[in-house]
């Protein structure tokens, strides 16, 4: 057998767990490889008798270059593929989407696996309801996760095919009103970037243009490009990692008024009358789906994201992802 576990990280989660995986299938196939999206090539799916594929929960879907990248897969005649993912606390359409996606494409779905994993948006609250996973317990479950596809894709492979689940059922939650709420927005629900370059260190600096998972920003055109609007980004998905990223603060949002508004109990795009991410963690912990490695009173404590980490870059990029 040759194995391939393939996955995106944008913060890190979802690598921590593609790691363990593809420790536990090395157990029984040692020659297992670990690749990032942008490492393979979608027609190398052929060389490979089981694939892994990861990525970080984004508006309930994979994110924008994992679905590039399945897009331009050629159709596969059966092949055992399994999913898995780290999010926050609205997963439920994940897998319901992706695995009908993956059997449209001709792969056999053989297991999916989700985790909870560390929070990183501005408007935040900070601690997160999940922030401290994956821990350890969860990547011990990753490692046994690994060890378990390969021996029912063996098993299937032998014949048994009852051990192909079937897909996921989709289900009506409160994440489908977010969805919809962040849609109708008719923008960035977290608030409109604006690109500022007197304060970018472009080309010395390239992090905000190499992590952009939409191909919005070109700093070496005349006039520089950033975002979906050229000279700022509005984009419905809720991306503001290049904020998040940028060293110099060229990269800003409107952090403040959002915040001042949501304080007043006027939350700008999304009018729920609730708060969706505090009930979605309040029933994960009911349910026994989410360990809170937070106590409950503390979430929140240190206020948003943008202030808890004012500095500079708020989240430090560690490797080209």
């Amino acid at each position: 057998m040759k194995a391939l576990v393939l996955y995106y990280s944008q913060t890190g989660n979802t690598k921590k767990v593609a790691e363990e995986i593809q420790r536990g299938i090395r157990r029984s196939v040692p020659g297992c490889e670990l690749k990032t999206i942008q490492e393979a090539d979608p027609e190398s799916l052929e060389d490979y008798d089981l694939i892994g594929l990861g990525s970080p929960v984004w508006m309930g879907g994979e994110t924008p270059n994992v679905r590039r990248f399945l897009d331009q897969v050629p159709k596969q005649e059966g092949k055992h593929l399994f999913s898995f993912n780290t999010h926050g606390v609205m997963p439920e359409h994940f897998f319901p989407s992706l695995v009908r996606r993956l059997a449209a494409k001709g792969f056999t779905v053989i297991g999916t696996r989700d985790w909870y994993g560390a929070v990183h948006f501005q408007l935040a609250p900070k601690p997160y309801f999940t922030d401290g996973h994956p821990d350890s317990v969860d990547l011990a479950e990753a490692e046994a996760f690994g060890r378990e596809m390969v021996e029912r894709s063996v098993r299937i492979a032998s014949g048994e095919a009852e051990l192909i689940p079937a897909p996921p059922e989709h289900s009506y939650t409160a994440q489908l009103h977010v969805l919809l709420e962040f849609y109708q927005a008719g923008g960035n629900p977290h608030g409109r970037l604006k690109y500022d370059p007197e304060k970018c260190l472009y080309p010395k600096c390239r992090l905000c243009q190499d992590n952009c998972l939409m191909g919005y920003i070109d700093l070496g055109a005349d006039p520089p490009r950033h975002g979906s609007e050229g000279n700022g980004c509005n984009m419905w998905m809720g991306c503001t990692f290049c904020e998040l990223i940028c060293p110099t603060g060229a990269i800003s949002g409107p952090w403040e008024e959002i915040a001042a508004a949501m304080a007043r109990g006027e939350n700008p795009g999304v009018v729920l009358g609730y708060n969706p991410l505090a009930k979605a963690a309040e029933g994960a912990i009911a349910s026994g789906r989410l360990r809170p490695l937070v106590p409950g009173e503390e979430v929140g404590s240190k206020g948003p994201y943008f202030k808890a980490y004012g500095k500079r870059p708020r989240f430090r990029v560690r490797e080209k992802k």
